[in-house]
């Protein structure tokens, strides 16, 4: 329940600091922005890693937006730049690991400090642990590695999306994007220049890192499934073949750069009414890794559309995957829906060795009833939020559950005019 009052109390922070800086323009040159919050999502725990991405998302937005009316450009791109790199990227990407741990009821501990000896980890959890879910859920404990950079990089989807759809200025998402898009980077191109992050295994195994160094870790793990049990994973320890695949990895990850948003292009503009725009994309998967091409259509902001092919591969097949999905239309003058269809084929058992595919997919809807304020107010309605999943079983990014899953989700979104 305090978790609950504390977001409410964070809310009318946000709305005095809104009431004391609006803008007093006409509503005609204004924009309008939408912050959502997720408050309820499943499984019933804090936090799924959806849960925690649109949040930080949404609270990201709002800092931005007040730091841009409060400070100047430099003052703000310096707070901006200290909390990502010292704080918040650290976080967000420790929770990601945190995430799949909470989904199998596992405790644990988050330590995202930037200045702890190991730079942001996830402790608290003990061998026998760890070594039952290897032994007994693979695939979960080999997302268990990559999970943080997934988490990476469905953020900075998410900011390319409302760059590319203009429901967020470029300039107020470029510190975080940049910042989370070279960490990303130098994450993977760890494999092209050895740099051994972990030391000795702690005496005390409940102060270890549940995985060590995520890519050499994963790597090792995929190759050599049923190997003598211990966290962490240097570079020596791989043998040449798992060092080629790490070097290919680090080589892929440069798809990440390919992105008009890299240039400080929002999007391109077809005609008076349609804004476009494309970018690439790519990190590892429970079973290897996979490549996106992304697509984002807008026509005036009434029919926002977003397309994806996806690749994905195991050690030595691919198979492929996409979707497609309608953002924020709105269907009466109170209503507001999105709705995403996933499809893929993936390794039968999620396996790095399968060969054999299985086919699957995901149905995702939200809807938005908007309770609008009063006409002239900086406040420009709160909508309660509705959302569902219903999947078979395969990996999707960013949604926890490997199995088939039905799932719920509940929230509150925030609309507020440009200030």
């Amino acid at each position: 329940m305090y978790k609950v009052l504390a977001f409410f109390v964070f809310i009318f922070c946000i709305e005095n600091i809104h009431a004391q800086n609006s803008d007093s323009g006409s509503d005609s040159t204004k924009t309008i922005y939408v912050y959502p919050f997720i408050i309820q999502d499943s499984p019933a725990r804090l936090f799924t890693m959806r849960q925690f991405n649109e949040n930080y998302m949404s609270g990201y937005r709002l800092l931005v937006h007040t730091l841009d009316k409060n400070f100047s450009p430099c003052v703000n791109y310096a707070i901006q730049s200290f909390s990502n790199f010292f704080v918040f990227v650290l976080l967000t990407h420790e929770e990601g690991h945190r995430s799949v741990l909470v989904s199998k009821n596992i405790g644990s501990v988050s330590q995202p400090y930037f200045f702890s000896d190991r730079r942001g980890f996830i402790d608290g959890v003990t061998d026998s642990t760890l070594k039952y879910m290897r032994d007994n859920d693979f695939p979960d404990y080999a997302r268990l590695h990559i999970a943080g950079l997934e988490s990476d990089y469905m953020l900075t989807h998410r900011e390319e999306s409302l760059i590319s759809f203009g429901q967020e200025s470029f300039k107020n998402l470029a510190v975080e994007y940049y910042i989370r898009k070279v960490m990303i980077i130098r994450y993977y191109l760890m494999g092209l220049f050895k740099h051994d992050i972990d030391g000795d295994e702690e005496s005390d195994e409940l102060k270890r890192d549940v995985v060590g160094n995520d890519v050499y870790g994963v790597i090792r793990h995929l190759h050599r499934p049923g190997m003598t049990f211990h966290r962490y994973t240097r570079y020596n320890d791989l043998t040449s073949d798992e060092k080629t695949y790490l070097k290919n990895v680090g080589y892929k990850s440069l798809l990440n750069l390919i992105n008009p948003n890299i240039l400080g292009l929002e999007n391109f503009k077809i005609g008076d009414n349609l804004k476009f725009n494309f970018g690439l994309g790519y990190t590892l998967s429970p079973f290897g890794d996979f490549i996106d091409q992304n697509f984002w259509i807008s026509n005036k902001n009434r029919l926002n559309l977003q397309f994806y092919v996806r690749e994905f591969k195991n050690q030595s097949n691919w198979f492929m995957a996409g979707g497609a999905g309608v953002k924020d239309f709105r269907l009466f003058p109170h209503w507001v829906t999105s709705v995403d269809l996933h499809f893929w084929d993936q390794p039968e058992t999620l396996s790095f060795n399968d060969v054999n595919g299985k086919l699957g997919g995901a149905v995702e809807a939200v809807g938005r009833y908007v309770f609008y304020a009063k006409q002239g107010s900086y406040l420009k309605g709160v909508s309660f939020d509705l959302g569902a999943i219903c999947k078979t079983s395969g990996f999707l990014p960013e949604e926890v559950y490997l199995d088939k899953h039905f799932g719920v989700r509940f929230g509150l979104s925030f609309i507020f005019d440009n200030y």
